[in-house]
């Protein structure tokens, strides 16, 4: 089984989750990680003091740190936040950083989706992503075409890792360059 986390890595270079899952080789932890996992920590901690005014919502309860596990979707994780007003839930991730959600970030949240509907039969039309640096929220849609990918996602990762083949690197060479895992791949930088 994958995570929702692995889908975001593989949008950004499919290698990061075949290194961890395929070989022994293991990342080191930047700054840069230790810094986002304590801010999202503070974050959460925030979150619990403040209304839902922010996601346009007048009532719900709260779930933090819910686990969720589905062997029909072949995914595993442990999703920030979910509010549930009656039937509707509505999952919620905390990032720490500038730049507006990306498409690694919408498959991730639409992958907390999936599981949610699977695992707890709620109907999931949207979810909310939040950057504690902005103090911005963006509403993510999971129309058909994003559910669609996230599934189209899922089957490529559990595929390469299945077969134990190393996939093709991004195609955007400059994240190599920051990459704690250059030195493996011997043929991007």
């Amino acid at each position: 089984m994958i995570t929702p986390t692995e889908l975001r890595q593989h949008h950004y270079c499919p290698r990061i989750v075949f290194f961890e899952r395929c070989t022994p080789v293991r990342r080191r932890e930047t700054v840069l990680m230790t810094t986002g996992r304590d801010q999202h920590q503070a974050e959460l901690e925030r979150e619990r003091r403040r209304t839902l005014s922010r996601y346009t919502l007048r009532a719900g309860e709260r779930r933090y740190d819910v686990r969720l596990t589905s062997e029909p979707l072949q995914l595993t994780g442990e999703l920030d936040l979910l509010i549930v007003d009656g039937a509707i839930a509505f999952p919620v991730e905390f990032k720490h950083t500038v730049r507006p959600p990306d498409p690694g970030h919408r498959l991730q949240l639409c992958a907390y989706a999936l599981l949610v509907e699977d695992q707890l039969g709620l109907d999931v039309p949207h979810g909310y992503w939040h950057s504690s640096r902005t103090r911005q929220t963006h509403t993510i849609v999971f129309d058909v075409r994003l559910r669609n990918r996230t599934r189209q996602a899922i089957s490529a990762v559990n595929a390469f890792i299945s077969t134990g083949r190393c996939p093709g690197p991004t195609s955007q060479l400059g994240k190599c360059l920051e990459c704690e895992l250059k030195n493996f791949c011997g043929d991007t930088v």
